[in-house]
């Protein structure tokens, strides 16, 4: 079984698998496997001089099983086993602790905003409301796309597995989102076009896409906000998307629409102050 194993994964070694994929790969193969265990357990069984070899092999076909049954169920479902001994052998074994909890704080950060229109004072800064249409929401699901192929962003859960996510939930008791925290676009800008105020954003300034409409400036319309001060863009974050959040046999997976989270810094107007 080892040398069919190790075959497999020198093969799928040439390939850009995700480890996922070759779990399940491995399962299939040890399953097979073992049952050749078994048989030597069984042939062994039948001559007496060889019975405690076959009660070894018989002992040893169990406690692979043992495992191919948490691998199918960790693999191929999102199930979780209440035999499972795999989280007290990672303690014992030590586990890549630092990894995990960089990981797991990396989930349950608040967004990570820098400076892609200036630095603004947080009394500057007002949230929004912002509406899109299906074709800016088209448009928005077309951008997360992108910054998923140029690795600005990932949506595979700071690469944690089952049992990490679930531990993050339960401790935040909230549903983990794959991306974490919400991310901000690497481009952004407004722009007033027939009497509404668009928020553009992209990749870069040469190909923006029109992705949603301010309606709201804190607690006033947008057309009195304009009127009394000036407003710019201080930070566009994406957020939503795929999460998972406990459920009574493990992980239970929602999507939801992907939806801008918009701030606004403002300034008052000058003939508004000098009033």
């Amino acid at each position: 079984m080892l040398t069919a194993l190790d075959i497999l994964n020198r093969l799928l070694g040439y390939f850009n698998i995700q480890d996922k994929a070759k779990g399940k790969a491995f399962t299939v193969v040890a399953g097979l496997a073992n049952f050749y265990i078994l048989y030597l357990a069984i042939s062994c069984l039948r001559y007496q001089g060889y019975r405690l070899r076959g009660a070894l092999f018989l002992l040893l076909f169990f406690v692979f099983l043992y495992f191919i049954v948490l691998n199918a169920v960790y693999y191929y479902t999102d199930k979780t086993v209440p035999f499972d001994l795999s989280p007290k052998v990672e303690r014992l074994l030590g586990g890549n602790q630092e990894h995990l909890k960089a990981a797991e704080r990396a989930l349950t950060a608040g967004p990570q905003t820098g400076a892609a229109s200036g630095v603004f004072a947080d009394q500057q800064l007002l949230p929004t409301t912002v509406i899109t249409s299906p074709a800016q929401q088209a448009a928005l699901d077309q951008l997360v796309r992108q910054l998923v192929a140029t690795g600005v962003m990932s949506l595979n859960y700071q690469g944690l597995d089952e049992r990490a996510v679930l531990h993050v939930a339960r401790q935040t008791h909230a549903p983990v989102a794959a991306m974490g925290a919400p991310v901000e676009l690497p481009y952004f800008r407004l722009s007033e076009e027939q009497g509404r105020l668009l928020v553009y954003g992209g990749l870069n300034a040469l190909k923006p896409l029109a992705l949603g409409e301010i309606t709201r400036v804190g607690l006033m319309p947008v057309k009195a906000a304009q009127k009394d001060y000036r407003l710019a863009a201080a930070h566009v974050l994406i957020q939503g998307g795929e999460s998972k959040r406990p459920g009574r046999a493990g992980l239970l997976t929602e999507h939801q629409p992907y939806t801008l989270r918009v701030q606004i810094a403002y300034t008052p107007r000058e003939n508004v102050t000098s009033k």
